[in-house]
């Protein structure tokens, strides 16, 4: 059973019949000429997600090398009970961090698969707080519930000064609460947002560090403990990117490193994941869910990996190469395992 998005691992195991080195050319083909409608891709992901709008939305970003390469990923996903199911992503032609300008993309491209008003609200962290998103989440009335740095300035709508947020914030207890505004009796505005008012909530966690939010438009949140825990679902989409990354689908072992080819290796990794999600969730319907360890973690996991060693690509190319009849991988058939 293999679990990877390698090509060559892959060409090992997808056609016994063929020639390995036949079946990787062909995958190298598809990834470099096949053509996505990302739109309607996306429309169909979107309907697969076991969940009714409005949705809970998360964003964020993940990266890794291959070799001096750079793979940068923004993704847009719906939490839904516990692990994000994905609908929209690009990926960057540079490493590091994202500019307010490809977060706009990003959210413009997933406003083509889901309107506004699908959307409860905008989950996502301290790299997505630039003054320019914040005012396009305003112009697209996109509701949002984004971290912010505590040293970023918050002031009150109507007058023209400003203090850290840390500072508003620093005389708290652990666990302990407060709304911003309240220090301003008003609504409060960012720096460099100055036209986008919001409810700023601040809260001192059990290891001294500050989570302060910013809400906009959460109308629907009773109070300060309810947009917490909404921001709280933005782990979601970082247990989705374990699951595509290396407790699922293994997606840094691709060689694949042009910004064109890992989106469409990440619209096949997009389908197959959220395949084998529904398959888990049907599974846990129909036969319970999975015996708890003692530590408390389920017995199984999303996905259950490789349970043996591929043969090594090179020595397969040789064999392929000196053989006359039909070329069989053996035991190391393309298998998925779907469990919850």
């Amino acid at each position: 059973m293999l679990t990877t998005t390698n090509l060559a691992d892959l060409a090992l195991v997808m056609k016994p019949q063929v020639k390995t080195r036949s079946t990787y050319r062909r995958l190298q083909r598809f990834f470099a000429g096949f053509a996505f409608d990302y739109v309607q891709f996306g429309q169909f992901l979107l309907r697969l997600v076991p969940a009714s709008p409005p949705y809970v939305v998360v964003c964020d970003r993940t990266e890794w090398h291959f070799g001096s390469a750079s793979v940068n990923v923004l993704m847009i996903g719906i939490a839904h009970e516990g692990i994000a199911f994905p609908i929209s992503w690009t990926v960057l032609s540079h490493g590091g961090g994202s500019g307010a300008e490809e977060h706009i993309d990003l959210i413009d491209r997933f406003l083509e698969v889901a309107g506004p008003d699908q959307i409860h609200v905008l989950v996502a962290d301290r790299e997505f707080t630039g003054g320019d998103l914040l005012r396009a989440l305003k112009e697209r009335s996109v509701p949002f519930a984004i971290r912010i740095k505590a040293d970023r300035h918050v002031g009150p709508v109507s007058k023209d000064y400003s203090l850290p947020a840390r500072m508003l914030v620093r005389p708290l207890s652990e666990g302990e609460a407060r709304r911003l505004n309240e220090s301003f009796g008003e609504a409060c505005v960012l720096g460099e947002a100055e036209s986008v008012p919001v409810e700023v909530v601040g809260k001192r966690l059990s290891d001294g560090s500050m989570l302060i939010l910013a809400a906009y438009r959460l109308e629907g949140e009773a109070g300060m403990e309810s947009i917490f825990e909404t921001y709280r679902k933005r782990w979601e989409i970082e247990t989705l990117f374990a699951a595509l990354k290396s407790r699922g689908f293994d997606l840094e072992a691709t060689h694949l490193t042009r910004p064109e080819r890992i989106r469409k290796l990440l619209g096949v990794l997009a389908f197959a994941y959220t395949w084998a999600r529904l398959i888990g969730l049907d599974r846990k319907r129909q036969e319970g869910p999975p015996r708890r360890c003692s530590n408390g973690h389920p017995a199984k996991s999303l996905f259950l990996l490789r349970s043996g060693p591929a043969p090594r690509v090179g020595e397969q190319l040789l064999a392929d190469a000196n053989r006359t009849d039909s070329v069989s991988s053996g035991p190391h058939s393309a298998i998925f395992i779907f469990v919850v």
